[in-house]
């Protein structure tokens, strides 16, 4: 049944399922002036069919619409189109009410449940003392109340635009058709290596049009339960529709093979293995007519793949489809939102701010891997993390939500023994509808899983109205009140504003992104800092004044290293640069002070001036890395950074204080013990070091302790006992570059040259951008010393030579 009923000459008369629309007869002796008129009212546009078919299109470019830009490409990309394509719809639906209509809106309690958990949001970003962050937040930020609010628009707009079969069965297709684009892309990208988009954003093989990996996964599992659907239960259908969702199934189930997701094939399974079940009690009770063979062979396949991920690994492997995620584990996420429940229990730290209880409140035992630095922006699901963020009035809306959604399953089935059209849709919008919500609670998805699991509640909705099942109750604007027209022309006016505020911001990006480009391939901060500006004009965010202010302290050390310049020129342009610094850093800090990034910016900026005499910037230095150590005092960094400026102020027992409060946190942290053997060999105490460490390393099998041993050992210039020490340390932990950089030092010194050159190529794969490393091996392959040209030497410098690898988190996905 259409949603939208006309007025005046248009009557509709509702009788069950049936619309009938009855013109009234044009009277004999109209005039001539009136036939006119009514003929220009035909000519009007159609807002409503125009709202549709914005609709459509949204669908249809979901998965596949990539935009090429330098930063975020896939997500911005996505929720850019989903922002603007809702925004779009919402005008032009708002225009026909202006017009000449109403709408029918389903009675259903989800929208109030989801509803709340809106408002809730709404309030919880208001009090968080982030609301720039929580309400909005930066395109590429999903966690937003803005994706919160966009994604329950899209659920009542499709509840109101698809409430007849065919709207919905074409919705499907267009669903269909992208999904056939987005396997196409892939196909070519993975096996024939085809550079379709421009500028090449993506990097490696499981770059995809749909988002992430998983999501790759999960949206085919989502086209071929659709499609197993229809095999199995849509009844009689044409030879050429049943080859087409063939096709799609056996589509899906490649797209599903080459993701090797364990969550998505346990999922698919489960909903074949249910579908299976349901067609043997359809056949007992004489509403089927066969056995769901198909659904019984895809469950033999999800088992396969199951049980057979090792196989299924390999010959991703083999075809460059090596993939790992990672995230917190579903105990971590619960500690972590406990906690933040303690301080906030009713409202949560607000929306989009998980990453700062992480980081507040992580586990200790994470600082143990290789992931200890990680920043996660939710949990290990997209549900479970709305505890802690949202407080307990969003869980209690969001959990509300999905026990009315999983309620609804008996409106679901239908109502006579035959499904036809209007039954078989209703039924697959509720399984696809599940089965979205099902990856929201045990995943993190992209923007389109999380787009496509309101579209097709939304979608399950509109179908229950068609079908009677639920009641509807019409809201009518024709013919009202001038106070109608008026909040109908202020949320017109609320929808342009959005799509300018989201084009700024996309716009943003591509400034930014441009500014990164410039200063990757020309290293000019003149024309960075003007992209940066442009950027900063059209969307103030802390990530962009933070990176101005890194690229005012990158300009200042070029000022410092110019011989050529007069004094009297070079004093301004280091003075402006200075204030430019310091002042991008403050900014950012305003914008966002929950970010450790930000205080640990702006101490890097008074850090810097420290050797300058500059007025207590010492104090503002240790000031700030102390504050990016409160919102995240489990993380080492903050007390390195002080480290380095009391020694600059001679204050040695303090600096040895600040590193053990560094070690305490992190007993392997490099930079720590790096910059403690440094402070050993300075105070003349490097034998006894040596052999407090080596009782150390002894006891707890460390490789930070041994690491430490080693590099002592190195100063001490015993390379025997430095390599056994390194050798011990590479042993433990295989990705230690640090570790690997100075054995492959001393292999060198020792004549072991293909050894040390083993050292360094390790070290250059997780290091491709080393100048240094590259430099080394250039050396040894010419059969020079490693070092040769290279000054200072590494021992003797305030940072470890090589970058370790600290990215990642608990859990592979």
């Amino acid at each position: 049944m259409d949603i939208i009923k006309g007025q005046k000459d248009i009557t509709i008369n509702i009788k069950r399922e049936e619309v009938k629309v009855e013109e009234e007869k044009e009277k004999p002796d109209t005039l001539p002036e009136e036939t006119v008129s009514r003929k220009k009212e035909k000519k009007k546009m159609e807002f409503d069919k125009v709202s549709l078919y914005v609709f459509y299109a949204l669908i249809f470019l979901l998965p596949v619409f990539v935009l090429p830009l330098a930063v975020s490409p896939v997500i911005s990309s996505k929720v850019f189109l989903f922002y603007g394509g809702v925004i779009l719809s919402v005008f032009f639906l708002l225009l026909f009410l202006l017009q000449k209509g109403s709408v029918k809106i389903a009675r259903s309690p989800l929208f109030f449940a989801f509803g709340g958990l809106v408002i809730a949001a709404f309030l919880s970003s208001l009090f968080s003392g982030n609301s720039a962050v929580s309400l909005v937040g930066k395109l590429s930020e999903i966690n937003t109340f803005s994706m919160t609010a966009f994604a329950f628009l899209a659920m009542v707009m499709t509840s109101l635009l698809f409430q007849s079969e065919k709207r919905a069965f074409n919705l499907y297709m267009a669903l269909f058709i992208s999904a056939i684009g987005a396997f196409a892309f892939q196909l070519f990208y993975v096996l024939l290596d085809a550079k379709i988009i421009p500028l090449n954003i993506f990097q490696n093989k499981t770059a995809n049009l749909i988002g992430g990996w998983n999501d790759f996964s999960i949206f085919f599992g989502l086209t071929g339960l659709i499609s197993l659907v229809f095999l199995e239960i849509a009844g009689k259908s044409t030879g050429i529709i049943k080859a087409f969702f063939y096709s799609m199934l056996a589509m899906s189930v490649l797209a599903l093979a080459a993701g090797n997701f364990f969550h998505a094939w346990t999922i698919f399974g489960s909903f074949a293995l249910l579908l299976f079940l349901f067609g043997i009690f359809r056949q007992s009770s004489g509403g089927g007519k066969k056995i769901a063979w198909t659904s019984l062979v895809v469950v033999f396949l999800a088992l396969f793949f199951i049980f057979g991920r090792g196989v299924a690994g390999k010959i991703g492997t083999s075809i460059g489809l090596n993939f790992a995620e990672v995230r917190p584990s579903w105990t971590a996420t619960w500690n972590v939102s406990k906690e933040a429940l303690k301080s906030e229990p009713l409202l949560g730290t607000g929306p989009n701010t998980f990453a700062y209880n992480w980081m507040k409140y992580k586990p200790a035992v994470v600082n143990n891997t290789i992931f200890w630095n990680s920043r996660f922006n939710s949990g290990v699901g997209y549900v479970p993390s709305l505890a802690g963020t949202l407080g307990i009035v969003g869980f209690i809306g969001i959990a509300g939500f999905l026990v009315i959604l999983l309620s609804q399953w008996k409106k679901s089935l239908p109502s006579a023994r035959e499904m036809d059209m209007a039954d078989f849709l209703t039924f697959v919008s509720f399984l696809s509808s599940v089965y979205l919500w099902i990856f929201m609670i045990i995943y993190t998805p992209g923007p389109v899983i999380i787009s496509l699991a309101f579209v097709m509640t939304g979608l399950f909705l509109g179908l229950l109205v068609k079908s009677g099942k639920i009641r509807s109750f019409d809201v009518s604007f024709a013919g009202g009140k001038a106070y109608v027209s008026g909040l109908i022309a202020v949320m017109l006016l609320g929808s342009i504003t959005l799509a300018y505020l989201y084009t700024q911001k996309l716009l943003a990006v591509i400034n930014y992104g441009r500014a990164l480009e410039v200063f990757a391939s020309s290293g000019d901060a003149i024309k960075t800092n003007n992209e940066l500006l442009k950027a900063i004009k059209k969307d103030k965010q802390d990530e962009y004044y933070r990176t101005l202010s890194e690229l005012s302290l990158i300009y200042l050390n070029q000022l410092a290293a110019n011989k050529d310049m007069p004094r009297e020129e070079l004093g301004p342009l280091f003075q402006n640069a200075l204030s430019s610094a310091i002042t991008s850093a403050k900014e950012a800090v305003n914008l966002n002070p929950e970010d450790t990034a930000n205080w640990m910016q702006l101490g890097r900026v008074y850090e810097m001036v420290v050797p300058l005499k500059i007025e207590k910037a010492d104090e503002y230095a240790l000031d700030s890395y102390a504050k990016a150590g409160v919102k995240s005092p489990l993380d080492p960094s903050p007390y390195v950074a002080s480290a380095r400026v009391v020694a600059q102020t001679g204050k040695l027992k303090e600096v040895r204080g600040y590193l053990n409060g560094a070690l305490r946190i992190k007993p392997d942290y490099v930079s720590a013990l790096y910059m403690l053997a440094q402070l050993e060999s300075e105070e003349g105490n490097l034998k006894e070091a040596i052999s407090r460490v080596g009782q150390v390393a002894a006891i707890s099998q460390d490789a930070g302790s041994y690491f430490q041993l080693g590099l002592m050992n190195y100063q001490n210039k015993d390379l025997d006992q430095a390599r056994m020490a390194l050798e011990r340390a590479v042993g433990l932990n295989s990705e230690y570059a640090n570790a690997r950089y100075f054995l492959g030092l001393i292999y060198d010194r020792q004549g072991l040259r293909d050894k040390a050159m083993e050292q360094f190529k390790n070290i250059e794969k997780n290091n491709p951008d080393n100048e240094e490393v590259k430099k080394i091996l250039a050396n040894l392959a010419s059969g020079k010393t490693a070092l040769a040209e290279i000054s200072p030497a590494p021992e003797k410098r305030d940072e470890p030579p090589v970058k370790e690898k600290e990215t990642g988190s608990l859990k592979k996905r």
